[in-house]
């Protein structure tokens, strides 16, 4: 039976900027599809979105809280850990699923808290 939260852990730390961006490509479907909020993106949306987050918010590293799974779909509460402006620490909390199709990604639905307003 695959781990699925190996693999999510694999994919945060591309968002870490632990791994290259180029690492997405055997970590997901060729046809992934990702929701947040209104927005949908595609794979290389998503490698654009990383890319842009990486150089906006360099110091910022996720987590996992918490995760349960069923078959082919794991939810996950998960945080995000940023320096503000004013270089206060701020932990920014969301939610994820994701559907998997073997061991590989193939569908993502994130929300996210706001962050407060400095």
């Amino acid at each position: 039976m695959t781990d699925h939260r190996k693999t999510l852990s694999r994919y945060l730390a591309i968002w870490n900027g632990e791994q290259p961006l180029e690492a997405l490509d055997a970590l997901v479907t060729p046809g992934f599809l990702g929701h947040n909020g209104s927005r949908e993106r595609d794979i290389n949306r998503l490698k654009d979105d990383i890319a842009a987050y990486r150089h906006n918010a360099p110091s910022v590293r996720f987590g996992v809280d918490h995760q349960f799974g069923d078959d082919e779909y794991l939810a996950s509460r998960v945080h995000a850990q940023i320096t503000d402006r004013d270089g206060n620490e701020v932990t920014l909390h969301g939610i994820n699923i994701s559907r998997w199709e073997g061991d590989l990604l193939a569908e993502e639905w994130a929300l996210w808290e706001t962050p407060p307003a400095s």
